[in-house]
């Protein structure tokens, strides 16, 4: 679908009817249909769409940017922006003052960050992206040079490149890095331009696409893996690392002792998802002096709470072979309410759970954890350390 807001809308946007335009939409709340019929008696249709559309942008935005409510989205733009706190850390790599390349910059959520430390060029084909950019520049008090360009053909002259390749086709996310736009494999290229190049993938990038010479490092944020960055040449340090923001607190990978796999004892780690993707479980288990409940499964266990930001530690109050009609009994007698339900490599998921335990919402809150013991199905009912 196309975004009605348009390179005339941002225009209007800037002008004092069009700042008064966004602010009455503002005050509509999410009662659309209202909103445009009281708008339209003021401004033109196609600038009261754009208008709300914005505003609603801005709304979702608040996730990302502390600046939301000032920047200037379109829907895939927002989407496949980078949260600030993520892109904040990311440009940590580059060295004060160099000129880095941001590579297909879109909306401009990446720029912010690499401005606010770097000499940075903007290179977008979009002119209506671009435009937003240099408005979200603007709004954050920084500035860049942008460029209306292919980033495939642009003569690159920087001591650092980032580049966040499209992950869409006609609005569908695209699984293969080969079918991403540019595909990874033109970072080859930009390496014989740079020495540095920073390369931002979806987190579930296959295994098998990634290039054997970077560090690969999985971020976590708000207990989300939200994307994968790709290091090369003088911005790569280790072979792979996971790292949890805020913070940040990273594990790399490292050598060691193998990690044993035993029966749950008084405690259950959730490792964060981040450094789930990144398969560093050894490293954490290592490091809380946990072992493994099953070789393939991301849960570990341990004798005493070790709080870490790395992973979530309960305290196991049971462990019941799984039945529907043995849980469901079991958390009657006990006074148990399910409050939080999470799985790994269990046939059901929570919320099909919860309805089938058909619970009333009483009684003292517990996290189930659904997964296998010996290839087994089990519960494990839990309660947070510290309770």
């Amino acid at each position: 679908m196309t975004s009605p807001i348009t390179l005339d809308a941002l225009r209007f946007f800037r002008s004092p009817q069009g700042a008064e335009l966004l602010a009455e939409a503002a005050t509509f709340g999410s009662d659309e249909l209202r909103a445009s019929q009281r708008l339209r008696t003021r401004f033109p249709a196609q600038l009261c769409r754009a208008a709300l559309a914005l505003v609603q942008l801005r709304q979702a935005g608040r996730e990302k940017f502390a600046l939301a409510e000032r920047m200037y989205f379109d829907r895939e733009g927002l989407e496949m922006a980078s949260r600030e706190e993520i892109s904040a850390y990311r440009t940590a790599r580059f060295q004060p003052g160099q000129l880095v390349a941001d590579l297909g910059c879109g909306i401009g959520g990446d720029l912010l960050g690499l401005a606010a430390r770097c000499r940075v060029q903007g290179v977008e084909l979009d002119r209506v992206r671009l435009e937003m950019a240099r408005l979200n520049l603007e709004a954050a008090g920084l500035k860049a040079a942008l460029i209306q360009a292919d980033l495939c053909r642009f003569p690159l002259r920087a001591d650092g490149v980032f580049l966040d390749p499209a992950r869409r086709h006609e609005g569908q996310r695209v699984r293969r890095a080969q079918d991403y736009a540019p595909p990874l494999s033109f970072v080859q290229e930009l390496r014989r331009a740079t020495p540095a190049v920073m390369v931002k993938v979806a987190p579930g990038i296959d295994e098998a696409e990634l290039p054997g010479d970077c560090e690969v490092e999985f971020i976590s944020a708000g207990h989300q893996c939200r994307e994968a960055v790709l290091y090369f040449g003088s911005l790569a340090g280790v072979r792979r690392r996971a790292t949890v923001l805020p913070g940040p607190h990273s594990l790399v990978a490292a050598p060691g002792p193998t990690v044993p796999v035993a029966p749950p004892g008084p405690f259950v780690y959730d490792p964060d998802p981040a450094l789930v993707r990144a398969h560093l479980l050894d490293e954490l288990a290592r490091k809380l002096d946990a072992w493994k409940l099953d070789p393939q499964i991301a849960y570990l266990s341990g004798a005493a709470p070790i709080l870490s930001p790395l992973a979530r530690v309960y305290r196991l109050r049971h462990c019941l072979p799984f039945s529907l009609k043995g849980l469901r009994r079991f958390l009657l007698q006990e006074g148990l309410f399910p409050e939080e339900i999470k799985k790994r490599r269990f046939p059901i998921e929570p919320q099909e759970l919860r309805q089938l335990l058909g619970l009333p919402k009483q009684g003292q809150a517990a996290t189930l954890i659904l997964t296998r013991l010996a290839d087994r199905p089990f519960a494990l009912i839990c309660a947070p350390a510290g309770k």
